[in-house]
């Protein structure tokens, strides 16, 4: 299965195309809201101007029966009712009566300017107030009326004063002809109250409201100071006005309002100019937000990009970290990622060299071997014809000394770098034995070690140089000789601790601190060389074989330092204290197991 081909795009054409597709959403967003708005916003004042006109029709109709109630207690009065029935005589004495009716009227209704009374053949019977004859010549009174009614607008010949009239049909109320039409009431109004009712009805502050007679003349009107005719569609929606009209139970007078477009669709400035400030300011803090990311998101991220491209011709080089927060802990980690980097490359270099070193050190231990060794055979056969010859004359101490060394020699030249410590240990009995016979037991060897420790692998033939050491060095020249014990312990969680301490006559100073500085500084098999050289030099047992033989096998402080270096590295530990006329104080301290690319 192909592996998907991996888009090379960068940071920054992301976080802008984020930034355009947030920069769109954000337009679409305001968009979308400034159109819910101007619906929500047209909504509203739409049905609130239903409802203020649905307000102006309840005025009118509390109007209309409130007329209505007044036309009736004027109309059926005793003294208006019966003075239909009069003959003109009694109507002559009964005038000053009706006229105070009329006065009564007047006084409940001010917007009241007249009164008229209608017979049966509609002739004038009764009148009070502006215009009665001019009235009649105006052909305001055509006929008789069945049922309450309006009319449209009119002015007298003396004024422009607009007046409409109110028709009330007046019926016998005898049992006999119940029903019958006996005249009409006609008041004169004037349409001042209108301007009151259509007060505060208006739902913009441009919307035009007007009450409307038959005949399209305006009796009152709010938002518009023409109060004429307007000419012919003035009431249906246009390209400037949006148009809404409600009948009234008053013989077809009518509400229309008109609306300016600009105000129903525009919306209210100040809401416009919140919603359009909004919107700016958001434009405005999501810049910032790109400017912010941008300076502190993709600036760093190119500096550690750069910085990785640099990092592979110069690994030393490192990142200055200048923040606290997730940068500079990226920055920080990335840090010490390359610190690791280079500790583990030193390790593994280190490692490849020890194990060259030590490649380089066992093939001349190899060698030096195979020069200085007789076939093995034959040595293990003479030593064994020795101890059978002194066992013949009875000489226990030869063939005792004739079995060690041959034991001695035999782990000596066994291959393989790895031995158990107990192993370690009988190869160091063997080699006391040696060393007590050779000096009449002047000096012991002693040995020392937990059960625990006895099973623990060790580089071969690590104890024996020291304690050789001990011996020719520190308790040879002491006439009445000594010992060299050497201990081994566990130390802690998987270390192994060595102890080779002897009461012989110490190092001086000045020897021990060179020493010191040589195993100290000691980094290449030259060195390992030198420090033999230096070690060995001026001082002997007295047998040359010994000391010829211990310098071609490389044995020595210094090779085991060496040694201690290849095999364990940084893990090892070796320690020198001495003091004159005193003894030496070894101590090591190396893993308890060893790795198996060096075993």
């Amino acid at each position: 299965m192909r592996g998907k081909k991996k888009r090379k795009q960068s940071v920054f054409r992301q976080l802008s195309l984020m930034g355009a597709i947030l920069m769109l959403v954000l337009f679409l967003a305001f968009v979308y809201s400034s159109w819910q708005m101007q619906k929500s916003w047209r909504e509203n004042i739409w049905n609130t101007n239903q409802q203020l006109m649905a307000q102006i029709e309840g005025k009118m109709e509390e109007y209309h029966q409130l007329m209505t109630q007044i036309a009736t207690v004027t109309a059926y009065s005793p003294t208006i009712y019966s003075y239909f029935f009069q003959d003109p005589v009694e109507r002559a004495i009964s005038i000053e009566d009706v006229n105070t009716v009329f006065s009564n009227t007047i006084l409940l209704e001010q917007n009241i300017a007249g009164i008229y009374l209608y017979g049966r053949e509609m002739d004038l019977i009764a009148s009070m107030g502006k215009g009665t004859q001019e009235v009649e010549r105006m052909g305001v009174i055509r006929e008789i009326k069945s049922e309450l009614e309006y009319s449209s607008l009119f002015s007298f010949s003396d004024s422009n004063v607009p007046y409409y009239a109110i028709y009330f049909p007046i019926f016998d109320l005898n049992s006999q002809l119940y029903g019958q039409q006996i005249g009409m009431c006609v008041l004169i109004m004037k349409p001042d109250k209108f301007m009151g009712i259509l007060e505060g009805a208006q739902a913009t502050e441009h919307t035009q409201i007007y009450l409307l007679d038959r005949n399209d003349r305006v009796l009152a009107a709010q938002g518009s100071p023409d109060m004429e005719k307007i000419g012919k569609g003035w009431k249906e929606s246009s390209s400037e006005y949006q148009a809404a009209s409600l009948g009234l139970p008053m013989g077809g007078w009518q509400i229309v309002s008109r609306i300016p477009t600009r105000e129903l669709y525009g919306g209210e400035d100040g809401l416009v100019g919140f919603h359009t400030g909004a919107y700016l300011l958001a434009l405005c803090l999501m810049f910032l937000m790109v400017a912010f990311c941008y300076w502190r998101l993709l600036v760093p991220i190119r500096e550690m990009d750069c910085f990785v491209k640099h990092v592979a011709s110069e690994p030393r080089d490192r990142i200055s970290v200048r923040r606290e927060d997730e940068i500079g802990r990226v920055e920080n980690s990335l840090n010490q990622m390359l610190d690791s980097i280079e500790e583990k490359n030193m390790l593994i270099q280190d490692a490849r060299e020890r194990t060259y070193q030590m490649e380089a050190a066992e093939k001349q231990l190899q060698i030096s071997a195979y020069r200085n060794q007789i076939n093995p055979h034959f040595l293990y056969n003479t030593l064994d014809c020795i101890r059978a010859m002194a066992l013949y004359h009875d000489e226990d101490e030869i063939a005792e000394i004739t079995l060690a060394l041959a034991k001695v020699f035999r782990f000596a030249v066994r291959e393989g770098n790895i031995v158990m410590v107990e192993e370690e240990l009988n190869y160091i009995q063997e080699y006391a034995n040696i060393i007590e016979h050779r000096f009449r037991g002047r000096i012991h060897v002693l040995t020392e070690t937990d059960e625990e420790a006895r099973q623990k692998p060790v580089i071969k033939l690590l104890l024996q140089p020291l304690i050789e050491n001990a011996v020719f060095h520190g308790l040879e020249q002491k006439i009445e000789g000594g010992s060299v014990k050497a201990s081994v312990r566990m130390e802690g969680k998987g270390y192994l601790r060595f102890v080779i301490e002897d009461d012989g006559c110490g190092i001086e100073k000045e020897k021990l601190s060179a020493l010191r500085t040589q195993i100290g500084s000691m980094r290449e098999a030259c060195i390992q060389k030198k420090c033999q050289e230096n070690h060995h030099q001026g001082k002997g047992d007295g047998n040359p074989e010994a000391e010829g033989s211990s310098r071609q096998r490389g044995i020595g402080m210094a090779n085991i330092c060496q040694r201690l270096r290849l095999f364990y590295g940084e893990k090892a530990f070796f320690q020198i204290e001495s003091e004159e006329g005193r003894g030496t104080r070894i101590t090591m301290m190396i893993p308890d197991r060893v790795e198996e690319e060096i075993v």
